[in-house]
């Protein structure tokens, strides 16, 4: 009979820093009530199964793991003996590929690749020893293990998702100044988008945020369409993952209309965005247009703004992106009800725009330190 994982596994959730609220009410709507912090990353319990939900139905989580262990060490041979005292014959088979990543912070442990080495060869003396095995072969799939050693302790995990779940599948070729799918999707949860309502996307570049507030609209899960490492993995169980996929695709509300606008001054940067949308599945559900912002109009009321607008140093230089903040302004208060969420590094955004927020929020994209600005319908003086 082929092992299978255990029937108890320790689940480990990580997230891009200030995404950690809306991901917990992520997990809240699945069903997943506890799920406390520690060290950054989120932390439940659950089964294989709940493995495969994660993966498939979160939209802001980077990664789902298995933690296998968490102990204090000072000394390279107490890390090896640890190490080796794990049951990692649990997860991973005779012929596993092990590669093994990680990082050290405030540690007396210091040297990452040190680390990396020994805890490979803890790892391959347990299975040696367990296997009956002269060597470790590595002739099939891929188990990545990623350590964390903070403050002298160090946190062993596997990786099941892979590449990050930001990677949803439909962006093969990315615009300048690209945002991560999975800070999009957090964006437009953050924000009070709701699918009867219209939306809009004033510098959608290659068209992340449209496409995941699309995706949000219609139901569509954050992890259909990809592949995750342990779907090649054969202590898996796969049937486990075809139901939970089968799940997914019956939750599933494409039939939905929805009044979803993506503009952006840049027509490549428009026929980019209509190519990932095509591949998204959502082409015939966003209305593209080649327009600067300031020519933004809709006679619909009650709608969402949600945009990533040039910081001004990559894409515009810092006048003109002061420009696209006045312009953003002006167009918000024509609306009628709308609101309008802003992600920027500009300090000086509020001033350009016009008015003081109603809150903000600390983001980063792409490591850079951002503030997510919340402006609120009925509240335009």
């Amino acid at each position: 009979m082929k092992k299978q994982f255990p029937d108890k596994l320790n689940i480990t959730l990580t997230c891009a820093s200030g995404v950690e609220k809306v991901l917990k009410s992520e997990l809240k709507r699945l069903g997943y009530q506890d799920a406390p912090v520690i060290n950054g990353a989120l932390n439940l319990q659950g089964t294989a199964e709940d493995v495969a939900r994660l993966n498939v139905f979160l939209r802001t989580a980077d990664r789902v793991y298995i933690n296998v262990a968490r102990f204090a060490v000072d000394d390279f041979d107490v890390l090896f003996e640890r190490v080796k005292s794990v049951r990692w014959e649990d997860f991973l088979p005779e012929d596993a590929r092990v590669i093994v990543n990680g990082k050290c912070v405030k540690s007396k442990l210091f040297a990452v690749s040190a680390c990396q080495s020994l805890i490979k060869k803890a790892i391959a003396d347990r299975l040696c020893g367990v296997y009956g095995l002269n060597r470790l072969y590595e002739t099939g799939a891929e188990y990545q293990i990623d350590f964390s050693l903070f403050k002298d302790e160090i946190t062993l995990n596997i990786n099941t998702s892979g590449a990050g779940l930001h990677k949803r599948g439909y962006r093969d070729m990315v615009g300048i100044a690209p945002i991560k799918e999975t800070l999009a999707s957090a964006l437009v949860l953050f924000s009070d988008f709701y699918h009867e309502r219209p939306f809009a996307d004033l510098f959608c570049g290659s068209g992340t945020i449209a496409i995941e507030t699309a995706r949000i609209a219609l139901n569509i899960a954050g992890g259909v369409g990809r592949k995750f490492a342990f779907n090649d993995w054969k202590n898996f169980d796969q049937k486990i993952f075809d139901r939970v996929f089968s799940e997914a695709k019956d939750g599933e509300k494409r039939e939905r209309k929805l009044n979803l606008f993506a503009s952006d001054i840049d027509p490549k940067a428009i026929k980019l965005a209509k190519r990932h949308a095509e591949r998204a599945g959502v082409a015939d559900k966003i209305k593209f247009s080649v327009s600067d912002v300031k020519n933004f109009k809709c006679d619909l009321s009650g709608g969402t703004i949600v945009s990533n607008p040039p910081y001004g140093e990559r894409v515009y230089d810092k006048k003109e992106a002061e420009e696209c903040y006045k312009s953003l302004g002006n167009v918000y208060r024509q609306l009628d009800n709308w609101s309008c969420f802003v992600i920027t590094s500009a300090q000086n955004f509020e001033r350009h725009f016009g008015k003081k927020c109603d809150r903000e929020r600390k983001l980063y994209n792409s490591n850079k330190e951002c503030r997510f600005y919340y402006y609120y319908k009925d509240n335009k003086k």
